[in-house]
């Protein structure tokens, strides 16, 4: 019962603290200005040290909900509670112009636990996509700067969109199971442009505010099968593959016009738009995990999702197919070992390459890197901390483009406990 009120009360505050957390500024980068924003590598500190793979990968010790079937490899008596925080850290480079920015967050919470020996249950909440920039530009029409002067220009954006789950998943025969996500996104959009003249002008300043509110439901399914082979069956090769369903998700745009230095009284214009939608397109992965005995581990998988014709508030955007690839390998050196405690960690690695859905100046923007990362478990248990680092590029210098070099850091717990014995007392 303690642990039991220790988790809820944990749980309660860290989905106020993420909740919270999701409206902030939690990336700076440029190219979070189109469609729903930035979307980087899903998942949690496990997978994400393995490049970002989940589909083959099915572990009753570790939470992963980008493939829903993975539920039903838990033992029928545990618990498992994990959470996660991240930190960011990306240098900015165009034409001979370069930035450095840093910022962390709470990056995730989830539970997954049995309902049967064939059946289980997952629920999360974690972000999905950021939106953070600030762009700064000034006229150079000259007939305009004769007239008036230089005008100034400050693009802003804020804010993201939060994914919340509920899952379940299946085993109707042997090595088989299908899974279900549903999932709430939520969040909001904020673009802001400032025009700001010359101060001995008749002109006043003038602001622009877009605010995207999103609100809707959307499924995802997946599906696992698993395959023993070996003398002692010491090799286990699972397949994996996820849909997620084409949807159109609700939302509704906010405009306000005002004159930023005039006090309350500057709202021009402020005008809600008819609730519309956001396209959300129809995404398949496929990969595979094999491994031996609770030694090794390797796999990889595809995913594609076609952007070209999703409409933003009914409006086309920059937007393409995207495609990635990923790999990864784990090595436990001897999970038994009661001597030495470095061969019960669990060392990882990984790589991915993925063209975005951005097109920008005829040049589709790619996003490449390594990861790695250790799984270190605690003594007689399989509760763990995982660390994932990640080291990636995204963008390029070409077309005045912007490239970015980042680093990312996670860091997750993952509490595992035997919850469903009954105690026997003499």
């Amino acid at each position: 019962m303690n642990s039991t009120r220790f988790l809820l009360t944990l749980t309660i505050l860290l989905t106020a603290s993420l909740a919270l957390s999701a409206q902030s500024l939690s990336t700076y980068s440029p190219y979070s200005r189109y469609g729903i924003g930035e979307v980087r590598n899903q998942g949690y500190a496990n997978n994400k040290a393995l490049g970002g793979m989940s589909q083959g990968l099915r572990n009753g010790a570790w939470v992963n909900y980008l493939n829903p079937a993975s539920y039903t490899a838990q033992d029928t008596m545990s618990f498992i509670f994990d959470f996660g925080i991240e930190g960011t850290g990306v240098d900015y480079k165009s034409g001979d112009q370069s930035n450095f920015n840093s910022h962390g967050n709470i990056q995730h919470i989830a539970l997954q636990f049995p309902i049967a020996k064939w059946m289980g249950a997952s629920a999360g909440i974690q972000p999905y996509s950021n939106v953070g920039y600030r762009i700064r530009h000034i006229e150079t029409n000259d007939t305009l700067l004769s007239a008036i002067g230089p005008i100034k220009y400050n693009h802003d954006g804020s804010g993201g969109i939060t994914q919340a789950y509920l899952g379940l998943a299946v085993e109707p025969i042997k090595n088989l199971s299908v899974g279900m996500n549903m999932s709430y996104f939520f969040g909001s959009l904020e673009h802001t442009t400032d025009v700001l003249f010359p101060t001995e002008t008749a002109y006043n300043d003038i602001r622009r505010v877009n605010s995207v509110v999103v609100r809707d439901i959307a499924l995802s399914f997946g599906a696992q099968y698993t395959q023993y082979f070996g003398e002692e069956n010491d090799f286990k090769l699972v397949l994996g593959a996820t849909l997620d369903n084409e949807t159109s998700i609700g939302a509704q745009s906010i405009s306000v016009v005002s004159y930023p230095h005039l006090g309350a009284s500057d709202t021009i214009s402020y005008e809600e738009n008819p609730k519309s939608s956001i396209d959300f397109p129809k995404n398949i992965s496929a990969g595979f995990s094999l491994s031996y005995k609770d030694r090794f581990m390797g796999g990889a998988e595809y995913s594609t999702q076609d952007w070209s014709n999703a409409k933003f508030l009914g409006v086309s955007d920059s937007l393409s197919k995207s495609e990635t690839v990923r790999v990864g390998v784990q090595y436990t050196p001897n999970p038994q070992d009661l001597r030495s405690y470095f061969k019960r960690v669990s060392y990882r690695l990984g790589a991915y390459h993925s063209n975005t859905y951005l097109e920008l100046r005829n040049k589709q923007i790619e996003d490449y890197g390594i990861t790695f990362g250790v799984g270190l478990p605690f003594r007689r248990s399989k509760t763990s901390f995982n660390l994932s680092f990640e080291l990636g590029r995204k963008g390029t210098l070409d077309n005045n483009l912007v490239q970015e070099t980042y680093g990312i850091v996670n860091i997750g717990f993952t509490f595992y406990d035997i919850w469903f014995v009954k105690r026997k007392f003499n």
